[in-house]
């Protein structure tokens, strides 16, 4: 449950595997049975809200809502349910967080591209004055790391995603992602070396 501090953490390394319920009803909706989509939904949509209302809250995004992103995400998810393949341990939920990322990035630019078609940029904060995983958890320039978070390898971006836009611990994204916290460090270094490397000084 969450006291309204942060985001609600939940184990889900049991999720997807042979056998659990979520699998059993991962098969029948993509065999096309709606009620055990519905039913994958309810298990998940939860978790999913927070990631968003986590998202938002701490970019620059403003004419959206966590749960119009939702029902776009689980909309667009529907649609290719048929051709989504379970991966291992969690890869349903990861794949509806990288719907929701590519969502929040297509809402950025629409907001991007309105601002610049109506005033002139503000001035980027100085790259030095923090650190790129402060200006995670502060959500400057949110949205350039966001489009570039997008296009990093998915499980350097789910590291990264649950590491500092969740604010889990290194043990919690060790457990979802069914790797060694030695494994989780070394795909959040790698990533943000990605991330800077793209950026250049504006990381």
């Amino acid at each position: 449950m969450s006291n309204g501090s942060g985001p609600i953490v939940i184990a889900l390394s049991h999720y997807d595997k042979p056998g659990s319920e979520t699998s059993r009803l991962l098969a029948a909706a993509r065999g096309g049975d709606h009620v055990a989509l519905d039913d994958l939904y309810a298990r998940h949509q939860g978790r999913l809200l927070n990631f968003l209302r986590a998202s938002i809250a701490q970019s620059s995004l403003q004419a959206v809502t966590a749960e119009d992103v939702l029902q776009e995400t689980l909309i667009a998810s529907a649609r290719k349910i048929a051709e989504f393949e379970p991966s291992g341990p969690a890869s349903f939920y990861r794949w509806l967080v990288s719907i929701a990322r590519f969502k929040l990035t297509e809402a950025a630019r629409a907001q991007n591209a309105k601002k610049r078609a109506t005033a002139p940029l503000e001035e980027p904060v100085a790259a030095s004055q923090t650190s790129p995983s402060g200006r995670f958890l502060r959500g400057e320039r949110r949205d350039g790391l966001l489009e570039a978070l997008a296009n990093l390898p998915n499980r350097q971006a789910d590291a990264v995603r649950m590491r500092y836009l969740e604010g889990q611990s290194v043990a919690e994204v060790a457990e979802q992602l069914a790797c060694s916290d030695s494994a989780v460090k070394a795909l959040v270094s790698r990533a943000m070396a990605e991330l800077a490397s793209r950026l250049g000084q504006n990381f």
